[in-house]
């Protein structure tokens, strides 16, 4: 089992992190793991959420990563009460797996054309590091898989996998 301070040391030791600190928040009804992330260059949320995953694993337990300026504290500790409020505020996409096959199969298609371990149903396109050229190949391979042509405003009127399979259905 791999513990918080083990996920806040991998996410700390990302060159576009300065500091890192990771709690587990309580979120529609169940306990997840939360880092917030303080940067010292740009990268996103789900970016550092798929290093933790490179680094520890699948299973590493991490939900997802909230972008902050200065560290939330609360007595010398990760305010975790902040931490809760702004996962419940949107403000941090939260990893979901896909629930049937065509969610699994574009997350496939995502995570290869990405080169990510894994990316979840909701995260957003542009923030994995989506650009043309990785639109290009994710809609080509989409096209082949599904047999069905997409166009690239169907492509980024989407913007996350769960959307992109609710067209393909």
């Amino acid at each position: 089992m791999v513990t918080l301070p083990e996920i806040s040391n991998v996410l700390s030791a990302h060159p576009g992190v300065r500091r890192a600190e990771t709690a587990i928040v309580r979120h529609d009804g169940r306990d997840v793991a939360i880092a917030a992330a303080e940067l010292s260059g740009y990268v996103s949320g789900p970016i550092l959420r798929d290093h933790v995953r490179r680094e520890l694993g699948e299973d590493s337990g991490l939900a997802g990563v909230v972008i902050v300026e200065q560290m939330p504290m609360a007595d010398g500790a990760l305010d975790v009460e902040w931490l809760a409020s702004a996962v419940a505020q949107g403000r941090c996409t939260l990893f979901e797996d896909p629930r049937d096959d065509v969610e699994r199969r574009v997350a496939a298609i995502w995570s290869a054309q990405m080169d990510m371990r894994s990316v979840g149903v909701n995260d957003d396109f542009l923030e994995l590091g989506g650009d043309s050229l990785s639109a290009l190949g994710i809609i080509a391979a989409i096209e082949t898989e599904f047999g069905r042509s997409l166009d690239t405003f169907e492509f980024m009127s989407a913007a996350s996998v769960r959307r992109l399979a609710e067209i393909l259905r």
